[in-house]
């Protein structure tokens, strides 16, 4: 009987020492949570995930705005990433935004333009500086985040943008969901275009008909049509091989920066790996990871 107290004790006890040595070397147990309004609408929300910055790095850190996907339609979650980014020296705010039956186009880049107008006027509380902040988004969150690269003066807001699988070109996601051996992500994703559109470009691609704006919104959805060249943020674009969103997408947006508004060579840089994952689960693709932490630190330390 005594030696199985003994046991249980010496069980307790190592079970003890385990959860305080989890707790003392935990990242969690100092990360910062909290969730917050930008905006009167529901949608218009963020989750900050942040570390203090200490007295080693001045008090303040790079910031990194997550734009999520979900073809403008629905939300899907980036807590796991977010805390993973922050503990790795970021603050970092998952940014939530009106969907297309909420609002069509161009709310969307509205509510992320006015995500950053109050993460950079909050800046203090987060440990945050406003002056080094990088955007990164999922599928139709890359479309959003790299139409803020490209709106106005798209490097003076931000200084980076990360976009993987992104839907640069919303048109071209419309015809590739008609054409004959569509997919049903295709097919989805040309149905919430024409959603975002609030109307669906005609056959020979006279959309006016629809309503008088039809054309406009259609053109104004598309990023590389409001490419400026130096102007714009720099943009690293990532895609599968057999991504149903195609790396043409974005191939067309880096010809519009480099060959026809002469932006730096490695102002836009594309790549494309292995398989068909799409989206944040690129991110789980071997080096993936790595290259986005690479490219955002060169650009904010």
């Amino acid at each position: 009987m005594r030696r199985l107290w003994g046991c249980l004790i010496l069980c307790v006890a190592t079970v003890a020492a385990l959860l305080v040595h989890d707790t003392r070397d935990s990242a969690a147990a100092d990360r910062n949570e909290s969730s917050h309004a930008y905006g009167s609408h529901p949608r218009q929300t963020l989750d900050a995930y942040w570390n203090a910055a200490g007295e080693e790095r001045g008090g303040k850190q790079p910031g990194l705005v997550i734009l999520h996907g979900g073809h403008w339609y629905e939300d899907t979650g980036w807590a796991t990433w977010s805390r993973t980014f922050a503990d790795a020296g970021y603050a970092v705010f998952a940014v939530d935004h009106r969907l297309n039956f909420d609002a069509p186009w161009p709310a969307q880049r509205t509510d992320a333009l006015s995500a950053l107008d109050w993460i950079r006027d909050h800046a203090a509380d987060f440990d945050v500086d406003p002056g080094r902040l990088v955007l990164l988004g999922s599928s139709s969150g890359g479309q959003i985040a790299t139409a803020v690269a490209t709106y106005g003066s798209g490097a003076f807001r931000v200084d980076g943008v990360v976009a993987l699988s992104p839907v640069n070109d919303p048109y071209r996601a419309w015809r590739d969901g008609n054409a004959g051996d569509a997919t049903d992500r295709q097919r989805k994703l040309r149905d919430n275009a024409t959603l975002l559109a609030r109307c669906h470009p005609g056959p020979a691609d006279d959309s006016a008909s629809a309503h008088p704006g039809c054309r406009d919104t259609w053109t104004d959805m598309v990023v590389r049509n409001r490419a400026s060249g130096g102007d714009d943020a720099p943009m690293f674009l990532l895609h599968s091989e057999n991504d149903f969103v195609p790396v043409r997408h974005s191939l067309d947006l880096e010809a519009a920066e480099e060959g026809a508004h002469n932006m730096p060579a490695n102002g836009v840089t594309v790549e494309t790996v292995a398989g068909s994952a799409h989206g944040g689960a690129l991110l789980k693709e071997p080096g993936v990871a790595d290259r986005v932490l690479g490219w955002i630190a060169e650009r904010t330390h």
